[in-house]
């Protein structure tokens, strides 16, 4: 049975900005090998607080 990896990683809704893959996509290292699980960039686990961030306010 798979998992859905958005429920597990909320940071996985948002574009990474830095290896730009699509929501719900897990994100890419420099030879275009998966990152290991729940693992993302940091740049998308911080779109994923600035995009929270706004939401609240």
């Amino acid at each position: 049975m798979r998992r859905e990896p958005t429920i597990h990683n909320p940071a996985l809704t948002v574009t990474c900005p830095h290896c730009r893959c699509v929501p719900g996509a897990p994100c890419l290292d420099s030879r275009g090998s998966r990152l290991t699980e729940n693992r993302v960039h940091q740049a998308r686990a911080a779109a994923h607080r600035d995009r929270q961030a706004a939401r609240q306010a």
